[in-house]
């Protein structure tokens, strides 16, 4: 005997995942004829309604977009049993995140294919007044050719909006979250941009960034930690890729790009690059602590080798110029383009320089008074790195370089970083004095509730990192049971600190629709939220 039809119209396959806040089902759609992915609402949170107009939300923002590599959402309603649902497209080639575990990294041409698909669905949602605000790779669903369509638009929200529906709350996942979701900040554009970055590195590596044991731990690395290079995991990885994923995940959402439109395009660029491998690398010369290890006089020797080695690739493209221009002139041969040939003297003359005389010194830009990414990007156009460090500061000056380490027109080491002291906007009052820690350390939080927690925070001198919630068979809902730094721990003012609070005891969640028939194996087809 057959089971009765989900809401009178869709007859249930099988369950393709769930998360803490919807079951997802494959089903069929008995009117229109077609599979659909369900997605219900679990019961318990249909009783709360910050839960439930997150679900409508999620309808709403995707419903309103119409494109190719964004998940189709058909319809939006509450069934006749009471149960909130989403029909949507059924997508199946499962997640990204399975390919990955499956598979391991990527190749980068394909990476960077996936990756621009997935830029194109965050322009068209933010083009809409959409930020997605949970970029991972569980969230990229994989058509059966391949293409990725990104799902999930459970805690979108519209760009313009100014304020959280409750203070301190963080939405989204750690391990790809960006460092302003982390410590509580409004999401933009560019919060998604530093999530495909985490997405992107995933790919490439076969693993995110930042791996901790708890999440509080991961929002933190992303607010404190630079991300390790790509290069140094996978040297297959081109250089603009590895440069464009070092872009994409920088603390400072304006030293990240400027939208996904433009990102795609470096995406696209970066698919037709040949891997670092590939390209021809000049051999650098010999680090000193080599010629130190295996002595003086043999280092020394091999230092003389290369400064011959040097002269002769001189010598030999010297030659090959006269030669050139020989047959160009009299031979009637077709001499070879002389901007090549410059351009391979003045590399071997540069090998000769630098194995004589070391690193080259470079002439510093004067970055004081621009913004951070515009500092950073002088920077590296003049051969520098940078190194930042927040300073009070007026509010126009927020963002901005106040003072440099090495004033603009001085000398560096090529390749050193300048220290930038960046304005970081006024002091709040009551705040602590910047870099001075707290005098009893970090206060301890575990037992107030939420805004006793945040007045505490306040006091001390730090601020609120974000929130997560969690079961608790012992500590009443709404009281904080865990926080990240511990009690007493030295820290800056200013750190931010993240906390746990208590949910209450843990309840059974409703079943599945009695025609669901468990299927571990079965791709995913929306992700959970």
């Amino acid at each position: 005997m057959s089971q009765p039809l989900f809401d009178g119209r869709y007859e249930v396959l099988r369950r393709l995942g769930g998360g803490g806040m919807a079951e997802v089902h494959l089903a069929r759609d008995e009117v229109l004829g077609r599979d659909v992915a369900l997605k219900i609402l679990r019961e318990r949170l249909a009783k709360d309604e910050v839960f439930l107009k997150r679900f409508r939300r999620e309808a709403r923002s995707a419903a309103t977009l119409n494109h190719p590599n964004v998940v189709q959402v058909y319809d939006q309603r509450r069934s006749q049993d009471g149960a909130y649902y989403i029909a949507m497209e059924h997508v199946s080639g499962g997640t990204l995140k399975e390919r990955i575990a499956r598979e391991g990294p990527l190749e980068p041409g394909e990476a960077a294919r996936i990756g621009a698909q997935v830029a194109e669905a965050l322009r068209a949602a933010h083009e809409s007044g959409v930020v997605h605000r949970d970029v991972k790779s569980q969230n990229v669903l994989l058509t059966a050719a391949g293409d990725a369509k990104v799902a999930d638009f459970g805690i979108a929200r519209a760009a313009d909006a100014t304020t959280l529906s409750s203070p301190g709350a963080v939405l989204g996942t750690a391990k790809y979250m960006s460092p302003e979701q982390a410590t509580g900040s409004v999401a933009t554009p560019r919060s998604d941009l530093y999530s495909l970055g985490v997405v992107l590195y995933e790919m490439l590596t076969g693993v995110p960034p930042f791996e901790a044991d708890d999440p509080a731990q991961a929002r933190a690395k992303h607010v404190r930690e630079p991300p390790p290079r790509l290069g140094e995991k996978n040297p297959a990885v081109p250089e603009a890729m590895d440069a464009l994923v070092a872009r994409l995940m920088a603390k400072d959402p304006a030293a990240r790009p400027v939208s996904a439109a433009e990102l795609a395009d470096d995406l696209r660029r970066a698919a037709t690059e040949k891997p670092a491998a590939e390209a021809p690398v000049p051999i650098p010369p010999r680090p000193p602590s080599r010629a130190a290890d295996i002595g003086p006089r043999r280092g020394e020797a091999l230092r003389v080798l290369a400064v011959l080695a040097a002269l002769a690739a001189l010598v030999a493209l010297l030659g090959v110029a006269g030669w050139g221009v020989g047959a160009g002139r009299f031979g009637g041969g077709v001499a070879e383009g002389p901007g090549d040939l410059v351009g391979g003297a003045r590399g071997a003359l540069e090998g000769v320089r630098r194995a004589l005389l070391g690193p080259a010194e470079v002439v510093v830009p004067d970055v004081e008074g621009l913004p951070l990414g515009e500092a950073r990007g002088r920077l590296s156009e003049a051969g520098l790195g940078a190194k930042t460090r927040s300073r009070q500061s007026f509010e126009n000056e927020a963002g901005r370089v106040l003072e440099q380490s090495v004033p603009g027109g001085g000398e560096a080491e090529e390749g050193s970083r300048i220290l930038l002291a960046v304005g970081g906007g006024p002091r709040s009052a009551g705040d602590s004095d910047e870099g001075e820690a707290s005098g009893e350390g970090v206060p301890d939080l575990v037992g107030l509730s939420y805004s006793e927690a945040e007045r505490a925070l306040e006091g001390a001198g730090f601020v609120l990192g974000g929130v997560e919630e969690a079961p608790s068979e012992t500590v009443p809902a709404g009281v904080i049971v865990s926080q990240d730094p511990e009690a007493g721990s030295a820290a800056d003012a200013g750190t931010p600190v993240f906390l746990t609070t208590s949910t209450g005891r843990s309840s059974t969640s409703a079943s599945a629709p009695a025609s669901a028939s468990a299927s571990p194996s079965a791709p995913a087809s929306a992700a959970p939220p």
